[in-house]
């Protein structure tokens, strides 16, 4: 799951075998144009979705398309009224998960990712990801929206990892590990994780005590405060380091809010260093 970050095809029809291959340019053009149409955009979402994989261009012809990000946008912002209530169906759900799919194309292309990031386009999946509501076109969101966010931080790239930090994906991340299913929290997981790789991520968390730590106390691996692991990091100054000003800002939360605990104290990490 975190290698490639497909989402799994049974969030969607039925489609392993598409009846309706996009091959040629033609075709391509045809379901890019399709989308203006509201006769026709539901089945070009489909239809663009499932060859995503097929057509390695297709992430610069949706962005430089007339109108295309516009579309996909309108089919996103649709169905917000109806997240806190009970009124999403699974139908518009497939739908705005369709157009996400290819939001997901969009990031994951380098000559269109920088773009996407410019524009502020995953601002829009945030409402997805900060709804605690549990049923299946929720949750179908949800996981699509993960799978957009985990696109944007396997790149690497540290222009999305700046902005994912400045526009609090963190708070959405925790939201997703403690009400999404086992395949969201993964997800979730893996973002966060792969956020915490860069310096600026540490940072983000180290630096200010309050910053996420009601969330990482409850949901950090119980791993980081194991003996096995912390040993293995015996001569590395900086990550002993780094996990001992961690520990000690969530210890210090912890202290004000007297919350239940099992890591190590960071003092014992200093016989590490």
């Amino acid at each position: 799951m975190a290698s490639d970050l497909n989402l799994p095809e049974s969030l969607y029809e039925d489609y392993s075998t598409p009846d309706l291959p996009v091959h040629g340019p033609a075709s391509v053009a045809y379901w890019i144009q399709a989308l203006q149409s509201h006769e026709t955009k539901e089945r070009a979402l489909l239809i663009l979705s499932q060859n995503k994989e097929i057509r390695k261009d297709l992430a610069p012809l949706l962005w430089n398309s007339i109108g295309t990000i516009s579309a996909l946008l309108q089919e996103i912002i649709s169905v917000y009224r109806t997240l806190s209530s009970p009124n999403l169906t699974e139908t518009a759900s497939t739908r705005v998960s369709n157009a996400l799919a290819l939001f997901q194309c969009v990031a994951s292309h380098p000559e269109t990712r920088k773009q996407f990031l410019k524009a502020k386009l995953p601002l829009y999946l945030y409402p997805f990801l900060n709804t605690k509501d549990k049923e299946k076109p929720h949750e179908y969101l949800r996981l699509t929206s993960l799978g957009v966010i985990g696109t944007l931080v396997k790149s690497d790239d540290p222009e999305a990892i700046r902005f994912l930090l400045q526009t609090e994906i963190f708070p959405c991340c925790l939201t997703s590990m403690e009400v999404g299913s086992d395949l969201s929290k993964q997800v979730a997981t893996f973002i966060i994780y792969k956020i915490l790789l860069h310096e600026e991520g540490l940072k983000y968390c180290c630096v200010l005590a309050d910053r996420a730590c009601d969330g990482l106390r409850c949901c950090l691996p119980l791993w980081f405060g194991d003996r096995k692991f912390t040993s293995q990091l015996h001569g590395d100054f900086v990550a002993v380091r780094y996990l001992q000003e961690l520990l000690s800002n969530i210890m210090a939360r912890h202290e004000a809010t007297r919350q239940p605990m099992r890591l190590l104290q960071p003092m014992q990490l200093m016989q590490l260093v």
